[in-house]
């Protein structure tokens, strides 16, 4: 019987120290500014450090949460389409074709032993840490139906004309512990990403 809890213990604690990243897509965007606080992906040791300290009294079961920053406005240039500029002396005709695009308007983030799955709705955490951040997952992937755009414009000389999907949104996260039977088997970070509005801009500059 001792063998047995001890191996049950040997996992549980295996299962809370491997630490793995299971990131999304936003944290690949060229840009990304937060009003303040931080993502996910910039926490320090001393920081997880300190947040832990919320989570790591042990409860009989289920998952205790700890929030560090909640429905921070962010700003972001997830793709650049193009960018053309003119050294030259005279102006340039250029044309571009937009097509439609996919728009995820809901991701999420994990760190530690959190885990995340793929489901008919789209990404959710394991072991139902959703329910648990009383997080709504009613959207998912809202694609646009735009048809194919024909983009017809002079760049001038000593100018650069950018095309760029901009968008703003939401952040929230923070770390969670789970526990079965007192024991801690799960510990990291989590963090929601919620996109409020998309669209391309065209932007014209000196150079």
């Amino acid at each position: 019987m001792r063998r047995i809890l001890f191996l049950v213990l040997a996992v549980l604690i295996l299962l809370t120290l491997s630490e793995t990243k299971a990131s999304t897509y936003y944290t690949g965007f060229e840009s990304i500014t937060l009003s303040h606080g931080k993502l996910l992906e910039n926490y320090s040791k001393n920081d997880y450090d300190k947040y832990y300290k919320n989570v790591t009294k042990r409860k009989f079961w289920g998952w205790s949460t700890h929030e560090v920053n909640k429905n921070i406005k962010v700003s972001y240039i997830s793709e650049t389409l193009f960018s053309y500029y003119n050294d030259g002396y005279t102006p340039i005709d250029y044309k571009y074709s937009l097509s439609q695009k996919k728009t995820t308007k809901f991701n999420i983030s994990a760190t530690g032993s959190i885990g995340i799955k793929n489901s008919k709705t789209g990404k959710t955490f394991k072991d139902n840490l959703d329910a648990s951040l009383k997080i709504s997952v009613d959207y998912q992937i809202n694609e646009e139906q735009t048809e194919k755009i024909d983009i017809a414009l002079k760049v001038d000389p000593g100018t650069q004309v950018d095309l760029y999907y901009y968008g703003e949104g939401k952040i929230s996260n923070g770390v969670a512990a789970h526990y079965l039977f007192w024991l801690r088997n799960k510990l990291g970070g989590y963090e929601v990403f919620v996109v409020t509005t998309q669209y391309q801009r065209l932007e014209k500059k000196r150079i």
